[in-house]
């Protein structure tokens, strides 16, 4: 399904096999089983413009903390440091806030550039000492520039995931990719049976110790069905992204204020396998990041399924 999810809910149904009164098993007490519950998290990301210091991040960190937040994904890992900070000052900041960091987003320097060819692997272990020093076990890649986004440029992101995600199984972590939009391209543009790029990563990536993280939102302003995605590769997605779009799509807003069908895709978590999502918000005002979370995570408040 692709635009079509954009313009209504969900269809989803279940089939049941019919039996006779005489085929039925007798009935027998089974033990209630406890629902999955997930605390609030949010992508670090959405604060950027707040993060100036190592002051301004200490606070703001306190400052979603207090919102209801209770874990933080981390991005900004350069240089052997988060955001300017050195890794312990950085870690002792979310220790202080009292927040669990399960994730991180990690980029290879490469990605951002124009020259296509084999990722430096000297960067697996510096992410992975960061993520490890942060108690993180999710170490993931969030993106490519466009130059990358070719057939070579993919075939080079799944030899470099394969060999982090073997780095991180010897530490009992686990490697991922985060998606946006423009994996749902063809692998092959000018070939019409080629698969999407998506497909072709999650293909090559099986059986391996490297996972996705499902933005939820890139998918669906892509065109495509989220559910869809989940029930054709289930648990293959133990990490969402949760933000929503406004009805022209192009607008990012605080999530339950867009046009998501959010319960429907929650009714997909378990298939999916998930372990955690983070509420994001890629743009707002530069003033409003903390405002954009607030408002999320109140509405989020409100909705059992996301607890």
């Amino acid at each position: 399904m692709k635009n079509s999810f954009l313009f209504g809910a969900l269809s989803l149904s279940v089939l049941f096999a019919c039996q006779t009164p005489a085929e039925q098993p007798m009935e027998q007490e089974q033990p209630a089983e406890t629902a999955k519950t997930y605390d609030k998290g949010y992508q670090l990301y959405t604060i950027r413009e707040a993060l100036t210091s190592p002051e301004a991040i200490a606070a703001s960190l306190k400052e979603t903390k207090a919102l209801g937040y209770n874990k933080m994904e981390s991005f900004g890992f350069m240089q052997g440091t988060f955001l300017g900070m050195p890794v312990t000052d950085f870690k002792q900041a979310v220790v202080d806030a009292e927040l669990g960091s399960p994730s991180g987003h990690y980029l290879p320097m490469q990605l951002e550039g124009d020259v296509v060819g084999p990722i430096d692997t000297a960067t697996i272990a510096d992410f992975l000492d960061a993520a490890q020093a942060l108690n993180q076990h999710w170490v993931i890649i969030p993106w490519m520039s466009e130059a990358w986004r070719n057939a070579e440029g993919y075939s080079h992101l799944v030899n470099y995931l394969k060999l982090l995600g073997a780095a991180a199984k010897e530490r009992g972590m686990v490697a991922a990719w985060h998606n946006h939009d423009f994996e749902f391209q063809p692998l092959h543009p000018e070939d019409p049976a080629s698969p999407k790029a998506y497909e072709y990563l999650l293909s090559e990536l099986e059986g391996t110790n490297v996972v996705f993280q499902m933005d939820v939102h890139w998918v669906a302003f892509a065109g495509e069905n989220p559910v869809e995605w989940i029930n054709n590769y289930p648990g293959r997605f133990p990490l969402w992204h949760v933000k929503d779009f406004a009805a022209d799509t192009a607008t990012q807003i605080p999530v339950g204020q867009g046009v998501i069908p959010w319960e429907e895709i929650f009714a997909a978590a378990e298939t999916s396998g998930l372990e955690h999502y983070y509420i994001e918000q890629d743009f707002c005002a530069a003033d409003r990041g903390i405002e954009c979370l607030k408002e999320s995570i109140e509405w989020a408040d409100q909705q059992a399924y996301m607890d």
